[in-house]
């Protein structure tokens, strides 16, 4: 069969979005941090952007005072102040160094800066130093280290005698117990360094790991011909003395930093939202742009003028697309929060058992907009409320009914699952089969084992035979 190269026609539809568009989308995507660091490099960038925040301190100061004094109204505790003054202290407005809403409380220091702190006073050759560098790129955060040495030696081709060289000069660091591969090694280091040591705690960490865990205290005491008393004393020690998590003054080195987009408050017995511009440029264009850009339109001429016209009218452009697309942003939020208001009013009223079943669909159909739209308004987006900090997303939930026909959502029987556990028998802790069964029989929501284990482990609680305490 012979090739022949034809030419022809063919009508095809495909969607093209615009750099206006695909830009606007950008802009709507954006969290509030992100967004911050993209408003502050376009002001930093495009000399045709001017900042039109407010225009002295008084002005700005008053707006705070008068959103602070509604938020109060709404939350009515006690500790408001301290809290509203850890978003935006009044007193200092202008400071480049406040505190952020909700900012990471982590250390300053982390672990890995206080590790190689220590270091640097030690007599190590710098090949010594690279090999313990090395290790703590594999150290989290509470301390451990999670990959076999042998693991790291094949990935960075180091022998692997010198990585554990690293890693007992590691461990030899403050806080005891930091370099450990496990918490039993973790431990003992601890153990080690007490002045104080019992041979019995010393069983119970090194010989007796799995008993010790499963707190199987009489099979311990009858191997040890030893009281079942003293056994439960060094079980008692050991939780008061040593520590599970060594490196846990130094918090988190992923903790998110949340500063709320929105503000939902109580005015007048109807809950409104605003608009956090809190340290947020407010663009606008700079009126001597847009007249030196009507000067030199006016007599273009040569060529410098052309290439300066180009560039000046290139920025303007794109200055009065990004202001109309903040504003776009802003719009689009404020009636997504309006609406979910709307819907979820009494949750902010009474709490996460009155959350109600809500989809982006509902919203969608609510607002005309497309679902796609109203995902990118939420996704990492965050609202400040009496009730707490919550991503928008947290009010989508699907809907589970009982027998009488009421619904609930997901998020409601996550918290009754949480709410059980909290108050149970911690000497015989509920099985997630006993606590589908009590959901059952107190909310008539029927769910599965399985739905209880899925919601247990998304809030970070341990199976019963973890969270058991048998004495």
């Amino acid at each position: 069969m012979a090739l022949e190269i034809k030419q022809g026609l063919k009508t095809s539809q495909k969607i093209s979005l615009s750099t206006e568009l695909k830009n606007s989308i950008t802009v709507l995507t954006l969290g509030r941090i992100e967004l911050e660091k993209f408003v502050n490099n376009e002001l930093e960038k495009n000399p045709c952007l001017e900042d039109a925040s407010f225009s002295n301190e008084v002005e700005q100061r008053n707006h705070y005072e008068e959103l602070k004094l509604a938020l109060q109204k709404s939350f009515n505790q006690s500790d408001f102040l301290e809290k509203f003054n850890d978003i935006k202290s009044s007193e200092n407005i202008s400071s480049s160094n406040q505190r952020r809403e909700f900012a990471d409380n982590s250390s300053t220091s982390s672990i890995h800066d206080f590790l190689e702190n220590q270091m640097s006073t030690l007599r190590l050759s710098p090949y010594e130093k690279e090999c313990i560098n090395i290790v703590l790129q594999y150290m989290d955060d509470n301390g451990f280290i999670n990959t076999d040495i042998k693991v790291i030696s094949e990935n960075h081709a180091i022998h692997f005698d010198d990585l554990i060289f690293a890693l007992e000069n590691i461990q030899k660091c403050e806080p005891v117990g930091v370099g450990a591969r496990s918490l039993q090694e973790s431990l003992l280091l601890q153990y080690k360094k007490l002045e104080k040591k019992s041979k019995i705690v010393e069983k119970l960490l090194a010989d007796y790991w799995e008993e010790f865990q499963k707190q199987n205290f009489q099979k311990i005491a009858k191997n040890e011909k030893t009281t079942l008393e003293e056994i439960k004393d060094a079980f008692r020690f050991i939780k008061s003395n040593l520590d599970p998590r060594p490196a846990r003054q130094f918090g988190s080195q992923t903790n998110q930093i949340i500063i709320p987009d929105v503000f939902v408050y109580k005015r007048e017995s109807q809950w409104i939202c605003s608009l956090n511009e809190n340290d947020l440029p407010r663009l606008k264009l700079s009126k001597k742009y847009t007249k030196l850009i009507k000067e030199i339109k006016e007599n273009i001429g040569k060529k410098n003028d052309k290439e300066t016209y180009k560039y000046i009218s290139e920025n303007i452009k794109s200055a009065k697309w990004l202001v109309r697309s903040l504003a776009e942003r802003d719009k689009t939020i404020l009636k997504v929060v309006d609406t979910i208001i709307k819907y979820q009013s009494r949750f902010f009223e009474y709490g996460v058992d009155f959350l109600t079943p809500m989809t982006l669909k509902v919203i969608a159909q609510e607002l005309n907009l497309h679902e796609s739209t109203i995902s990118r308004a939420t996704s990492g987006k965050y609202l400040y409320s009496p009730r707490g900090i919550f991503e928008l997303k947290y009010f989508f939930n699907a809907s589970v009914e009982n027998n009488f026909g009421k619904e609930y959502t997901n998020e409601a029987v996550k918290q009754q699952v949480a709410e059980f556990i909290k108050n149970e028998n911690k000497n015989k802790p509920l099985s997630d089969q006993e606590i589908a069964e009590k959901i059952h029989k107190e909310k008539n929501i029927k769910i599965a084992r399985r739905t209880v284990s899925k919601y247990r482990e998304s809030l970070g609680i341990s199976s019963s035979s973890k969270r058991i305490q048998k004495f």
